[in-house]
């Protein structure tokens, strides 16, 4: 299990996994910003799927592989990450 905070800026960046190796069982993402929403996509564009996750609320994703990009609306955020590797 991986659980940190990461800071996400305005251009799509990947999610920080450090040593899990593979893709995570489970990611949960939580954005620790007041105001600003982030994105969370499967890839840099964010079109293979995309999730919009306000300002204080968090979300579960599986994922098929080892690849998840965030970018933050207005301004940089901090985000928690939590990811479970089985």
């Amino acid at each position: 299990m991986l659980q940190g905070t990461q800071s996400i800026g305005t251009t799509a960046e990947l999610v920080d996994f450090a040593d899990i190796s593979g893709a995570p069982q489970a990611v949960l993402i939580q954005n620790l910003d007041a105001t600003n929403y982030i994105e969370v996509g499967g890839d840099s564009g964010l079109t293979v799927f995309k999730l919009k996750i306000p300002a204080g609320f968090a979300q579960i994703v599986t994922l098929s592989s080892a690849t998840l990009y965030a970018k933050a609306n207005t301004a940089a955020v901090n985000v928690m990450v939590i990811a479970i590797e089985i």
